[in-house]
């Protein structure tokens, strides 16, 4: 089986990212078939990766983003004169989903679409920028037409089945997460942040600093926390375009000491700052998945989040944490308050929130899911979930 994968995640091309084991999961996808190629959006300036043996990604290098589309689809156009790909496979029903249509329409190549984000009425998504309006009623063309849609969710599901998706199209199959590099972490990594931090409590967030991550609400809330638990301090890993106004805004909140935003961390020294923390939070205005959720569980650690999609299908409240309202800062603080100075109410759920994700979310099994999706689509779906 021949692949063709059209995706906006750059990480693919080697960017630094701290949250993706992207090559990794793409390569473990391509031990299971004969070929992958990897279209990634891209402005100029990477170079063809090569991340296994039958694993190729191909940057479309774009002058601009207004070129996307066109050199993406240019870039299929050259690898299909080679290669007959028996599925496209699109990361989502934007702009990568079109350029999977035009394949379609012109090679006949059967199409997944991918929903990795809550896109569908979803009045946060929409209000960050309306000019995503555009973005919808793109994503209302090319679904109806693709062969099969992935989504990360059963709520997810819920909202494209109420939308008139045709249910026998859809499946529910999470991003695979490898938990297994979160059940332990380096003892010297654990030693070396606990001795920078002594006798703190620390509150790890981690992701890309991005509008949906709600990290003004975050900080804003955390002062609140501080002033309440002195040793309480919040540790947020990850990059992004809000990085330098939340840094601003972290000194004018009086919280240079409390807040130590660090940057790109590698992704194999996450587990550290995991297994070094009191809990996980995850404040997000919308979360298909929120894998950050598996990899705090995967550690053993309790969790507050916002009740986004994805945190409703990862987290049992009140047992392996606490979900609260999308802005609801007296709540969100009350509940880290409450993990923070409980010590046996936070392992007590953090046990309880490593034995929920061991039984549900295996690495290998969500790769071998994919690949069979892949392969019962190109010979013909039946509707019967995987």
């Amino acid at each position: 089986m021949k692949v063709l994968i059209i995706s906006t995640d750059r990480a693919l091309l080697g960017e630094r990212v701290s949250t993706g084991d992207a090559l990794k999961r793409h390569k473990d996808y391509g031990s299971l078939i004969d070929k992958i190629d990897i279209v990634v959006f891209s402005k100029q300036g990477y170079e063809t990766k090569k991340i296994g043996s039958n694993v190729t990604c191909y940057a479309t290098n774009s002058k601009s983003r207004l070129f996307y589309v066109r050199d993406a689809f240019g870039a299929a156009e050259k690898l299909l004169e080679d290669n007959e790909y028996d599925l496209a496979v699109c990361q989502d029903p934007f702009l990568t989903g079109l350029v999977g249509l035009k394949v379609k329409k012109k090679y006949g190549t059967k199409l997944l679409v991918h929903f990795h984000g809550d896109f569908w009425k979803n009045k946060y998504w929409l209000g960050e920028n309306y000019l995503r309006l555009g973005l919808l009623f793109i994503s209302k063309r090319v679904v109806p037409q693709a062969d099969g849609i992935r989504v990360v969710s059963g709520g997810i599901k819920d909202k494209l089945i109420k939308a008139g998706v045709d249910e026998d199209k859809v499946r529910v199959i999470s991003t695979p997460v490898d938990l297994e590099n979160f059940k332990q972490a380096d003892n010297q990594m654990i030693d070396s942040i606990c001795s920078e931090f002594r006798g703190k409590k620390l509150v790890v967030w981690v992701g890309k600093m991005r509008k949906e991550k709600n990290l003004e609400f975050l900080l804003k809330s955390f002062k609140k926390i501080s002033k309440v638990c002195g040793e309480a301090v919040l540790i947020m890993v990850g990059q992004g375009k809000d990085f330098s106004a939340l840094n601003k805004l972290r000194v004018e909140l009086g919280l240079k000491d409390k807040v130590k935003m660090i940057g790109h961390v590698e992704y194999s020294r996450l587990p550290g700052y995991f297994h070094a923390s009191s809990l996980v939070v995850l404040p997000s205005r919308h979360e298909s998945l929120g894998k950050v959720l598996l990899e705090a569980a995967a550690a053993g650690k309790p969790v507050v989040a916002t009740k986004t999609t994805g945190a409703a299908d990862i987290v049992v409240e009140g047992k392996t944490g606490y979900l609260v309202e999308i802005d609801d800062q007296d709540k969100f603080v009350k509940q880290v308050l409450k993990i923070l100075e409980n010590n046996e109410l936070a392992l007590k759920m953090g046990r309880q929130a490593y034995e929920k994700i061991s039984k549900r979310f295996d690495y290998m099994q969500s790769i071998n899911q994919v690949v069979g999706l892949w392969n019962e689509i190109e010979s013909g779906f039946k509707g019967n979930d995987i």
